[in-house]
């Protein structure tokens, strides 16, 4: 990790590119097009290298983050999920404790972090959104969160980051509708800062970005730590209650009721086990 002695880290990955320009400005995409950046479980620890790196790098004003191809992050990656050699248990709960450590990183990151949501923000895609600081999302995207339509609790950080910019009651109404919201319902429930064109979108990050990367640099990052401080505190409770609740039922029998009608095209018969 970079120091502030004068160390300059670099950000090599295999999914995730990571490009700053002579203003200060970062750029950090996630990099599976061809899987809509659904998230893989090696994601997590690059992105806690990340935000730990670019927290320490002096040459770095600002983040754009977003994703490559048509969309911004489309949620987990099931497959690769169900690959990974380990208790089914140990799995389900060693992914949402990295989820946890991946959105407090973003979070204690002095720099700012701004979201070009670009395509489908879902599940843990729509977390990463909300967990940045401010986002723009372009009008022909979507963003939402299903766990609980397939028997999850939403501990993906839907319960922890969505209520800080939405208000509770609104987080619960929509987690529990499990609906994904256009982008210009997001921006105007405050899931999202902007809902703008498409076609205008790269542009308008860019001039925002700008704008942060010309400001002075420790009046932008210190204020964001001193809005940040108390509300990591809440959210890592957050997730400490919910996540250990999605573990549950991800083995419930709910849970696999919801994924059999989901595949058969019907309604799920639930009976709270």
């Amino acid at each position: 990790m970079a120091d502030r002695m004068g160390n300059n880290p670099t950000y090599n990955y295999e999914f995730i590119n990571v490009e700053t320009d002579d203003k200060g400005i970062m750029t950090v995409t996630l990099n599976r097009p061809e899987k809509r950046n659904a998230f893989i479980p090696t994601w997590h620890a690059e992105l806690i290298e990340i935000w730990g790196k670019v927290h320490m790098d002096d040459r770095v004003r600002c983040v754009i983050f977003t994703g490559a191809g048509k969309a911004f992050c489309a949620g987990g990656d099931v497959g690769a999920f169900a690959a990974a050699k380990q208790d089914p248990m140990d799995k389900t709960l060693n992914w949402l404790r990295d989820v946890k450590t991946t959105v407090t990183k973003m979070m204690e990151c002095d720099k700012p972090i701004i979201a070009k949501v670009n395509g489908a923000a879902v599940g843990l895609g729509s977390s990463l959104v909300a967990a940045s600081d401010v986002s723009f999302i372009a009008d022909t995207a979507v963003i939402g969160d299903t766990h609980v339509k397939v028997g999850l609790v939403a501990a993906d950080g839907g319960t922890a980051l969505w209520g800080l910019l939405m208000g509770v009651n609104r987080q619960k109404e929509y987690l529990w509708r499990g609906e994904l919201m256009s982008g210009e319902k997001a921006a105007a429930l405050g899931l999202c800062n902007h809902c703008v064109p498409a076609a205008d979108l790269d542009r308008t990050v860019q001039e925002f970005a700008e704008m942060l990367a010309s400001q002075p640099p420790r009046a932008v990052q210190w204020t964001k730590r001193a809005i940040n401080a108390p509300l990591i505190n809440q959210v890592s409770a957050n997730f400490d209650t919910a996540v250990p609740l999605e573990v549950i039922t991800a083995n419930s029998e709910d849970h696999v009721e919801a994924a059999r009608a989901f595949r058969e095209k019907r309604k799920g018969v639930y009976k709270g086990r």
